[in-house]
């Protein structure tokens, strides 16, 4: 099916067996522990089946996204396809990249990582490094480099917890508006902008005060027919926004 857009959902792919999401900025991809009556994308997701179909079954999880970071995310149909793709996950053949503004300039610029990570047991659903803990490994690459941010891709080789997110703050270039692992600062045009005033009475607004994380493209097997697929999610409007305003005013 083609691109299909809702008034919260942008659905990038749908068949009989999946369905990828183009997942929005500030909805957990499932039911938060701490608050399991808001809705989460997978609620979002059902309802949206549901305007079709009202025996609709519940979408079936395949992995997830933390709540502020946006692009594509799979859910499955079934029961089956959801085995089938888990499966890939847990292989290691699924190829995931995602996009990132950091702060500063990672070191090196470019090149693989690999360090090990525990749950922290002191702030939960929260990591730190470890040396008998899990394996972390991902290959990186600088796309653009401004005065105090650059924008990375990241492509995971692993799955844990928050690892594009411990990648970059173990590169000494935490993302951008990460509260738990970097400086949690937003992203100001008047650091860029030096002539940049705000209005009488007015604060500034930041250009991203959110983390700034993509998940961009993703490649697996199709869960029926082991042909390859390849799905991508476009930027969302305040990443676009930023970099435009990054690539104008910065002077590197």
């Amino acid at each position: 099916m083609s691109r299909r857009k809702t008034a919260e959902l942008t659905l990038l792919h749908s068949d009989e067996d999946f369905v990828a999401v183009n997942k929005p900025a500030g909805v957990s991809s499932v039911s938060e522990r701490w608050d399991p009556d808001k809705k989460c994308l997978i609620d979002l997701l059902w309802d949206l089946w549901k305007t079709d179909d009202p025996d609709s079954p519940r979408p079936h999880v395949v992995h997830r996204l933390d709540k502020d970071t946006t692009g594509v995310i799979l859910f499955a149909r079934h029961g089956e396809a959801q085995a089938a793709l888990r499966q890939q996950f847990m292989d290691r053949t699924t190829q995931k990249t995602y996009h990132t503004l950091v702060e500063g300039l990672p070191e090196p610029t470019r090149g693989d990582i690999t360090f090990h990570v525990e749950e922290h047991p002191g702030k939960p659903g929260t990591m730190r490094i470890c040396r008998q803990g899990k394996e972390c490994e991902s290959a990186f690459d600088l796309q653009r480099a401004y005065d105090h941010h650059s924008w990375v891709e990241v492509r995971p080789k692993t799955g844990r917890t928050h690892q594009v997110r411990l990648t970059m703050a173990q590169l000494g270039s935490p993302c951008c508006s990460d509260p738990v692992y970097g400086s949690g600062s937003p992203l100001l045009l008047s650091t860029y902008k030096r002539s940049y005033k705000p209005g009488r009475g007015e604060t500034e607004r930041p250009l991203l005060s959110r983390l700034g994380l993509h998940a961009s493209k993703i490649i697996f097997r199709h869960p029926r027919n082991g042909e390859t697929t390849e799905i991508e999610a476009p930027l969302p409007k305040d990443l676009r926004a930023s970099l435009r305003q990054l690539d104008r005013w910065s002077r590197q």
